[in-house]
């Protein structure tokens, strides 16, 4: 897939938090963020998908 540049802001303790994982997996920031945004994605689609009760 190809990666598209585009810019962003961040709450700072959401940044700081990114950063802490990034460091400790030894990841980018970018790679963090998208990690979440496709594991959101993910949880949202499985969410459509079961029937409301």
């Amino acid at each position: 897939m190809a990666k598209k540049p585009f810019t962003t802001r961040l709450d700072e303790e959401v940044l700081r938090a990114a950063t802490k994982i990034a460091e400790k997996e030894r990841r980018s920031i970018t790679s963090v963020i998208e990690i979440a945004v496709l594991e959101y994605v993910k949880k949202i689609e499985e969410k459509k998908e079961k029937p409301s009760s």
